[in-house]
């Protein structure tokens, strides 16, 4: 009589079709980050770090024992059941921040799943880790460049603030890596600690709103006042900072990049770069393009430049990239200005 195979002997066969296997979601977290970075970088959103990595094969087998509280093995399925063998982690300075980057990323992969940790601690009443996480899919039909052979391959994104992570990333140190129960008195800090941390990332909001509105009304002097009329990075971010106060800034090498862009198509001057800017419709170029939320300073001055320019806009930029298919998109874009 055949024996049907215990959990555990099912959990050595998924590690090691996970070890033979691990080049290629090595291969495919890769493709993924890039992809990420490059979408993340065409809205020209902010954040401060991204993390990224294939579970390692320790993690997985412990995850693999996991049994749910009637003693049942809680992943049946093995490799099926398991979406963060590939991890993305976006960490970036403002809670507002968020939703923008999640609705970026689920427009380049399949959104399957959605996990508010916030909403489901206020729903508890408690305190303790925030974020956001997305399950996402590589499609199989138009994936994105970098991640050709990958179609199908789930992975999960964690979006953060800069001190959710902190909090979180000490606290597993705190009660994950260290000899013994955690203390009652130690639960208590982390506790208050995480309501004090989602006092200030509001604060943070709150400061950001502020001080974009100070700019609008001229209370903020412009960065290229003190340096007359040279085209700096600072200075187009001022310029942008009043012209467009609801869209999130970009990344602050970006804005060099645009300095870049604006001199390939010959405007050397901040007087020259501010009078084109602030010709800008941004109400109908956003109607054109149909953006799905503000996108940043840069890319929405991007657009903009190309609907000046068109196609001599292309020729002059399309280098201007590190992932190889900025000519692509600025045609795509273009097809639908002049749609």
């Amino acid at each position: 009589m055949e024996l049907l195979p215990t959990h555990s002997m099912r959990i050595n066969d998924w590690l090691g079709d996970y070890a033979m296997n691990l080049g290629r979601y090595q291969s495919a977290e890769e493709g993924i980050h890039g992809a990420v970075l490059a979408r993340l970088a065409d809205d020209g959103l902010n954040y401060h770090h991204i993390q990224h990595r294939v579970k390692a094969i320790e993690s997985l087998g412990k995850k693999l024992e996991r049994r749910t509280e009637d003693g049942a093995p809680r992943y049946i399925n093995g490799l099926n059941d398991i979406d963060d063998l590939i991890g993305v982690r976006i960490i970036l300075f403002l809670e507002s921040d968020i939703p923008a980057a999640m609705e970026a990323l689920s427009g380049t992969f399949e959104e399957l799943d959605h996990v508010d940790k916030s909403a489901e601690q206020k729903i508890r009443g408690d305190f303790g880790y925030s974020g956001q996480h997305l399950i996402l899919r590589v499609p199989a039909g138009n994936p994105p460049s970098g991640c050709e052979s990958f179609g199908g391959q789930r992975f999960e994104v964690q979006f953060r603030t800069i001190l959710q992570h902190a909090w979180a990333e000490f606290e597993h140190e705190i009660r994950y890596k260290g000899s013994g129960p955690v203390p009652p008195e130690v639960n208590r800090a982390f506790t208050l600690a995480s309501g004090l941390i989602e006092l200030a990332d509001r604060e943070f909001d709150a400061i950001n709103h502020v001080v974009a509105l100070q700019r609008v009304r001229g209370e903020a002097r412009s960065a290229g006042a003190s340096s007359g009329d040279e085209l700096t990075a600072a200075a187009l971010r001022e310029v942008l900072e009043q012209e467009l106060p609801e869209h999130p800034r970009s990344r602050a090498d970006h804005y060099d990049w645009l300095v870049q862009a604006l001199e390939a198509n010959t405007v050397y001057s901040l007087a020259e770069a501010t009078a084109l800017l602030r010709s800008a419709d941004w109400p109908s170029l956003a109607s054109r393009l149909r953006y799905r939320f503000p996108p940043g300073h840069v890319r929405a001055a991007d657009d903009f430049l190309l609907e000046q320019w068109g196609r001599g806009y292309i020729q002059r930029t399309a280098h201007l990239s590190d992932d190889g298919t900025r000519r692509g998109k600025l045609e795509y874009r273009l097809r639908r200005l002049l749609a």
